[in-house]
């Protein structure tokens, strides 16, 4: 069966996930205490980095689809803001200034499957940091436990209102997981209606990997970073269960 990216409907992929808001204020909070400008990789539709610009914050936007930058740049216009954004790919992008912070929200880090990509990802952020600047980003944790329960099942995601005319939009997600590659495929469909009687259904694809985090310690080690923190959750708790979100800090000294 044919997917496409889920990137291809940026109005879609809004609405989608208008109920992702836990990590905004984290991210925000970041950005507006940052010592020197912000860069925010994968910045999408503008889930975070338009409420960054609302408080303050000194943010430029990088994203790989250009689709997804121009309804950004219209969102952003409506509102009266003119952040610079740049298309680019993480693994390889020069900006015009160097960043107190980058961050890497919402798990894109996880869209470099291989450690040749994570590597070249984790330099190229690192050489646009200034000196004591810092990089933020998050990804899930493998559970086993999750990655048994729910290997090829079909089930619900994400479930929202449309906030045009409040129908229900219902996600299913299918994933398959390599464990030996640690990567997971994840098949979705995404149906716009009532159910029984649908008025679109969406089906989109996309692969991710995970990693651990004493294998992060060394990619960062690689990378040249010298310092860093791990968390379990965005209120900063200790990670201490694989069923924690893992968000991490690291600084170039």
């Amino acid at each position: 069966m044919p997917y496409e990216t889920p990137y291809a409907d940026p109005a879609l992929y809004d609405v989608v996930y208008s109920k992702i808001q836990e990590d905004i204020p984290f991210y925000v909070s970041l950005a507006a205490a940052a010592r020197g400008p912000v860069l925010e990789v994968g910045c999408g539709t503008g889930r975070v980095l338009i409420p960054s610009l609302q408080a303050g914050a000194d943010i430029d936007g990088l994203d790989l689809d250009p689709g997804m930058l121009a309804h950004l740049q219209r969102k952003t216009r409506a509102l009266g803001l003119e952040p610079r954004l740049v298309r680019g790919d993480m693994r390889d992008f020069t900006m015009p200034r160097r960043y107190g912070l980058v961050t890497l929200p919402f798990r894109t880090f996880m869209h470099m499957v291989t450690t040749d990509d994570q590597l070249r990802a984790l330099r190229c952020m690192r050489e646009h940091l200034e000196p004591g600047g810092s990089l933020a980003f998050n990804l899930f944790y493998p559970s086993f436990d999750s990655l048994l329960a729910h290997e090829g099942q079909r089930r619900l995601s994400i479930e929202v209102a449309h906030p045009e005319n409040g129908g229900p939009v219902a996600v299913y997600d299918i994933s398959r997981y390599d464990r030996v590659n640690q990567q997971v495929r994840v098949e979705r469909e995404i149906v716009e209606g009532p159910e029984g009687a649908p008025t679109r259904m969406t089906r989109a694809g996309f692969l991710l990997r995970w990693t651990y985090r004493f294998e992060m310690e060394l990619l960062l080690r690689a990378a040249g970073f010298l310092r860093w923190t791990f968390h379990g959750g965005f209120d900063r708790r200790p990670l201490e269960k694989d069923t924690d979100e893992m968000l991490v800090l690291a600084w170039k000294d």
